[in-house]
């Protein structure tokens, strides 16, 4: 899809139009995934319902693109169906559909939008999050000075289309912004531990810093297998980081 100079706003009809084509070709995949329950994380994680709730918006706040991009990716996967990716004009924040793959997100069921513009990033994301074929939408915001703002208003008429459509939202945003404020059902800080046994299982540390109706959790140390699409929980290593983390 063609940008938008800097400083014209898109035509969003067209947009919009060409958006839903592009949906209608992956709409094998569809509404009936709306009702499959929670999103699963990984086994043994405390979380309310089991998962992350579909219908609703989260936040993951990343140490690094890198990683939040990989863990994002994983969870959209698991929605089961067509995926919106939407990110601005910074290169680290745009999908690159070999990586993914790598994390169980297939390309044939991804739809990337890259947007010149903060206002139609967001608008893309508010209108991918309504559409009822769409399971998953992510929103990749850049760090400032680039980077948009996303604040308790904006996050509401996410979470309002969330509910419309019945996909699960995911913002993705740097790390510096665990001070705002948002309506997100679920905040997350993620960060990277390295390599586990080959370049397809890379460690991460995953800390659930809010959750609506729940308690916040972590650190927890987890190893994505590529080869079996597991996220699995490290107990050792996660027991010696809360430890540390105490005595920090």
């Amino acid at each position: 899809m063609p940008s938008a100079a800097p400083d014209v706003p898109l035509d969003q009809a067209a947009v919009l139009a060409a958006l839903r084509a592009r949906v209608t070709r992956l709409e094998g995949f569809g509404r009936a995934q709306h009702n499959l329950g929670a999103v699963p994380v990984c086994e043994g994680l405390p979380l309310p319902g089991g998962g992350l709730a579909r219908a609703a918006v989260h936040e993951v706040l990343a140490t690094t693109p890198g990683c939040g991009a990989a863990f994002c990716a994983v969870l959209l996967a698991r929605t089961g169906g067509t995926i919106l990716w939407i990110a601005t004009g910074r290169d680290e924040l745009m999908a690159w559909p070999p990586g993914l793959a790598r994390c169980g997100l297939a390309p044939a069921s991804l739809v990337i939008v890259r947007a010149e513009r903060w206002p139609d990033a967001l608008w893309a994301m508010e209108e991918a999050l309504r559409c009822p074929a769409v399971t998953g939408a992510l929103l990749a915001l850049a760090p400032p000075p680039g980077g948009g703002k996303l604040d308790l208003t904006a996050t509401r008429r996410l979470q309002l289309a969330a509910e419309a459509g019945g996909a699960l939202g995911l913002v993705l945003r740097p790390d510096a912004a665990c001070a705002d404020h948002t309506a997100a059902v679920t905040r997350w800080r993620i960060g990277s531990l390295g390599a586990g046994h080959g370049l397809d299982d890379p460690r991460w540390q995953l800390e659930l810093l809010r959750v609506r109706g729940g308690r916040p959790g972590g650190p927890w140390a987890v190893t994505w297998r590529a080869a079996t699409g597991r996220l699995d929980l490290d107990k050792e290593a996660t027991a010696t980081g809360a430890t540390r983390h105490a005595a920090g």
